[in-house]
């Protein structure tokens, strides 16, 4: 063993030797602690747990054998990577209510995978706040966590050019390494014929069919050129002694929305990325720039799901303005709004009066053409309807109503109101599960089939009352999230969970595998910490601020964990 240790340090020597100033740098600071955090991003526990199985994860099974543990957790709501990003990198998760919603008061959509969208709300909840990953590195997240340098990650602190958005310089070292980059153009061409083999395949044994759209150039940008580059990133701060890294590997979470959590595609595509995560390894035992702890975790899961609009012949949307167009054509109080702006989710008028450069105005514009372009070949994923006074958002199995005219969130009553009777057309849908809208003085209310269900803050409730909960899950643990989850006063004003019979949730997007709502593995992710870890001796864990406070911050050096208290 200690001969092939150093065959590996000589050879990671020659291979980052560009990065030796830095490392030496770092080293003549002092020994340093940091952790190395690895998210599999839409891998549920269950799932992991079969594809360990089936053999597709040999080397995180090695890494389980050596004295590692993995542990279930409950997902927080909403089980979105955005949301469980802030909790992880914050210590907040308020103010992301989805993956897209509607901001009543400016009058515009944000969306988590627009730069712009996410940079203005990353500016407006996380401003003054250090990030678990100062000083660190950020790849291939949504969220930056205040890390230096932000590499492919949507957020920034800092402005970034493109460039640099893209690794700048530090990874087009890649291009001097023959073998991975011939790696890397194999695999692209390989990935596109399995996806052609996949889709086929899929037609002939799925009831359920999404459309193809962007996704094959989506596949292969998440599963062989952001994956390759990605790892070679994290390897290289490892060999420099970055102190906090954290990478998203999204490959396996982007085929489960289209084929299935638990397809084939899905979990062999997990043998690749078990590859990857095999070379981190690799990096942290021979050849680590400081002493690391290796956190291995996921955000949420996923659950099998079917498309709304294949079931039931339109999509969300449609079907709310088909009820309101013929039901209820008068019962409107929309207000004046801007639904142009708000259906391409451009930055605030006075984001956009800063004075630019000609560099940032082209970007802007092509950026902006671009936009739309894809936004033509990609499912309706929101529905704007000026006619009706109407905004929904859709996240997977998560949908949010929001009836404008009224920049202040709406009780139900007030719904009522201006809609009558969307309520019980909604409530009594086959596809949604339940709803959830505000009521009087902070109540919140339970609206499904079997009628409604007013809780309070304190959440007190009789038992058959929320037997409704049951097929998503123990009602006692979800009524608390439920409840702070509704209080969010950027949810809509109606929201809305996707239904769920045990086997399959109902999903608003066009998708397969779904999440963002409860029931199922979509709220089963996990975390792999070293046995002994105080984290585990705890009987439950729920919710993602334990991995703020109790995983990530202790990781890091003592005197760097002056994190403000949420």
């Amino acid at each position: 063993m200690p001969l092939l240790d150093r065959l590996f340090r000589i050879y990671y020597f020659c291979k980052f030797y560009p990065f030796r100033s830095e490392r030496l740098s770092r080293r003549a600071a002092g020994p340093k602690r940091g952790f190395v955090g690895i998210q599999l991003d839409g891998l549920s526990a269950p799932h992991l747990q079969l594809a360990l199985k089936r053999g597709y994860l040999p080397r995180i099974a090695r890494h389980l054998r050596r004295g590692f543990e993995l542990r279930e957790y409950q997902a927080g709501l909403p089980s979105t990577t955005p949301a469980a990003l802030g909790a992880i990198f914050y210590g907040q998760s308020r103010g992301i209510p989805a993956f897209r919603w509607f901001d009543k008061e400016q009058g515009r959509v944000f969306t988590c995978n627009d730069l712009d969208d996410v940079q203005t709300f990353r500016e407006r909840l996380f401003a003054g706040r250090q990030g678990i990953l100062s000083g660190g590195s950020s790849y291939a997240n949504i969220l930056d966590g205040g890390a230096e340098r932000s590499i492919f990650t949507v957020a920034s602190p800092h402005p970034q050019t493109l460039f640099g958005r893209f690794g700048g310089w530090r990874l087009l070292l890649l291009l001097l390494h023959p073998l991975r980059v011939c790696r890397l153009a194999l695999e692209t061409v390989l990935e596109y014929f399995i996806d052609r083999n996949d889709r086929r395949r899929h037609r002939k044994t799925r009831p359920w069919q999404v459309r193809e759209g962007l996704f094959p150039l989506i596949r292969i940008f998440c599963n062989v050129i952001l994956r390759e580059l990605q790892t070679f990133g994290v390897i290289a701060d490892i060999y420099a002694g970055v102190p906090c890294i954290y990478t998203t590997y999204s490959g396996y979470d982007e085929l489960a929305h289209h084929f299935g959590p638990a397809s084939p595609p899905a979990l062999k595509n997990l043998r690749y990325t078990d590859q990857r995560i095999g070379e981190i390894m690799r990096m942290l035992r021979h050849a680590p720039g400081a002493d690391y702890e290796l956190i291995l975790l996921s955000d949420h899961g996923q659950t099998p799901a079917y498309p709304f609009h294949s079931r039931f012949g339109a999509t969300l949307g449609d079907t709310v303005s088909a009820f309101l167009r013929d039901k209820n054509p008068a019962a409107v109080i929309a207000g004046p709004l801007d639904f142009t702006r708000a259906q391409l989710g451009y930055l605030q008028d006075e984001i956009e009066a800063r004075p630019r450069g000609v560099r940032q105005r082209l970007f802007r514009r092509c950026k902006n053409y671009l936009q739309r372009r894809i936004g033509e070949m990609v499912p309706e994923t929101l529905k704007v309807d000026p006619e009706n006074g109407v905004v929904i958002t859709y996240s997977s199995s998560l949908a949010h109503l929001y009836v404008t005219g009224k920049p202040r969130p709406l009780t139900w009553m007030e719904i009522e109101e201006a809609q009558p009777q969307l309520l019980d057309f909604l409530s009594g849908h086959a596809g949604i599960g339940f709803m959830l809208a505000r009521g009087e003085e902070g109540e919140v209310c339970f609206f499904h089939r079997e009628g409604r269900l007013c809780v309070a803050e304190d959440g007190l409730a009789t038992g058959s009352a929320v037997d409704f909960l049951r097929p998503y899950g123990d009602p006692w643990k979800l009524l608390p999230d439920l409840i702070s989850f509704a209080g969010d006063k950027l949810a809509g004003d109606l929201i809305l969970f996707g239904a769920y019979d045990g086997e399959r949730i109902a999903c608003f997007d066009d998708q397969v595998g779904g999440h963002g709502s409860v029931g199922g593995e979509q709220l089963r992710p996990f975390v792999i910490l070293p046995k002994g870890h105080p984290v585990l001796k705890k009987p439950e864990l729920s919710g993602y601020d334990f991995l703020y406070r109790e995983v990530f911050l202790p990781a890091r050096e003592p005197d760097s964990a002056t994190h403000p208290t949420p």
